[in-house]
């Protein structure tokens, strides 16, 4: 009978834990569908257009989603991602906050086979720098991105650091643990030639896509028919902008070439003043034939606007892939801030709209009209197709 009594209290206490952690995360559920309201594109897509109830039977399916999911504590945040997400708005952003995230990631219980050869399209050995992983199929419709080898020393082997599921259009929603502990949930995504894409894993362990600008302002003769812009950032201070209108001046007579590549890969946004002397400098430039404006998963903001731009002179050529789809609004000065009551998580939402025109590239991003892959250098890839 001890035993019995025993066993009967650690099954209620499992039990009890459980139902706190799924309850903190209902709450915390119902805590964000208030505060969510103050966001602009809570009241230009929802209140607005009427569609109150319909937000509120997602609210409830997401309900269901974390009541049905045993890894609900772990997963909390990305609920309430996927949630807000019903609202186009990129901008509408909420995290957790937690000093200890060790304790937000979850370890894969079961075994797993380190070399996985299942042909389906997703399961295999993935790479993100000097972290590794191997996507493991855990259902008709679920993946499970664990941990085999890491840079950091405080993920371990056996660690979740993805969730991929299946939707019923054959896109992915995926949520991925960053090594910062930040879990980041993501919609619509495509699994294509070995790569998650709007992620940096991939099976190849290569990053032709990805850029990082050593200086704000680059300018390179590449070749006698290409010249070279690299953009790192449009951040808005006046010193950036200052240093934008000196470079572009320094750099004016020297755009002689037919072909202008223009970089804003991993730009993530800021302003458009900083890039509008750029726009205006090409477009009474005669010289130039052909505009590159690369782009990428991390292209966002400002500088998806800037491409957008660019976009419009008949000369240009988006390349790359697409951008983050963060167009229609923006956090102005700042964006509306706080902090859930039922557990360390933080929101930022979006304060003004810059362009409702815009909304159907909002979550998708601009769509490059010259798709580059990840063989081989973007810029290579550009001259070599220019040379045919």
């Amino acid at each position: 009978m001890k035993n019995f009594g025993l066993i009967l209290i650690l099954l209620i206490s499992n039990y009890s834990f459980g139902q706190f952690n799924d309850c903190s995360c209902l709450k915390s559920l119902d805590e964000t569908s208030l505060v969510i309201k103050k966001a602009e594109s809570y009241k230009s897509q929802i209140e607005n257009l009427q569609r109150e109830k319909e937000f509120e039977n997602w609210k409830q399916s997401i309900r269901r989603e974390i009541v049905s999911d045993s890894l609900s504590n772990y997963f909390c945040v990305g609920y309430l991602q996927k949630y807000i997400s019903f609202i186009k708005d990129k901008h509408n952003q909420i995290y957790s906050t937690k000093k200890d995230f060790l304790s937000i990631i979850p370890f894969y219980k079961g075994k797993f086979d380190e070399t996985t050869n299942i042909n389906d399209g997703v399961s295999g050995i993935y790479y993100q720098g000097k972290d590794k992983i191997v996507v493991k199929k855990e259902s008709d419709n679920l993946w499970y991105g664990i941990l085999l080898e890491s840079n950091s020393i405080n993920w371990k082997k056996g660690m979740i650091k993805l969730r991929i599921h299946k939707n019923s259009d054959n896109s992915f929603e995926i949520y991925e643990f960053y090594n910062n502990g930040f879990l980041y949930y993501q919609n619509a995504v495509s699994i294509i030639n070995g790569r998650i894409h709007s992620t940096f894993w991939n099976k190849d362990n290569k990053y032709y896509f990805n850029k990082n600008h050593k200086t704000n302002f680059k300018f390179e003769n590449l070749n006698a028919s290409f010249n070279y812009i690299g953009i790192k950032t449009l951040k808005r201070t006046k010193k950036l902008i200052r240093d934008a209108d000196k470079f572009y001046k320094e750099i004016e007579s020297k755009l002689d070439n037919q072909n202008l590549i223009i970089d804003l890969r991993n730009n993530g946004g800021g302003s458009t003043k900083q890039i509008q002397p750029l726009i205006k400098m090409v477009k009474k430039n005669k010289s130039i034939q052909k505009i590159y404006v690369l782009i990428n998963f991390k292209t966002g903001s400002a500088a998806e606007l800037g491409a957008f731009m660019l976009n419009k002179n008949e000369r240009t050529i988006l390349a790359g892939e697409n951008s983050r789809g963060m167009l229609t609004y923006g956090w102005g000065n700042g964006a509306v801030s706080g902090q859930l009551k039922s557990d360390e998580i933080t929101f930022d939402f979006s304060r003004n709209t810059t362009n409702k025109k815009f909304l159907k590239y909002e979550n998708i991003g601009l769509t490059p009209e010259l798709i580059l892959t990840n063989k081989s250098d973007w810029i290579e890839q550009i001259i070599e197709l220019e040379n045919k």
